[in-house]
């Protein structure tokens, strides 16, 4: 039988699933990075239920802008850039 002509005199080129990526080792997270995820994440879920407390819905039910839903505002914010934060964790 004949040789495939995609030998190469016997050499063996290596495959992509054979070769591995050069190591990485990125730079570390600053200390307070998970410590101000968390907290932002603890806070933004107590800022939403605290804004199904009837004592805070009677005084935000006269605010124009947003209303009675600042709680989910502000909370899914908070949460949107603790979750950011925490991303960014290494």
């Amino acid at each position: 039988m004949p040789k495939s002509k995609h030998r190469r005199g016997g050499r063996n080129r290596p495959r992509a699933h054979q070769t591995h990526a050069p190591e990485r080792h990125p730079d570390p997270s600053p200390s307070w990075l998970p410590t101000t995820g968390g907290v932002l994440l603890v806070v933004g879920v107590l800022v939403i239920l605290l804004g199904y407390l009837p004592g805070v819905q009677d005084i935000t039910r006269g605010w124009i802008w947003p209303g009675s839903n600042w709680g989910l505002l502000i909370g899914f914010a908070l949460l949107s850039v603790g979750f950011g934060l925490l991303t960014r964790w290494r």
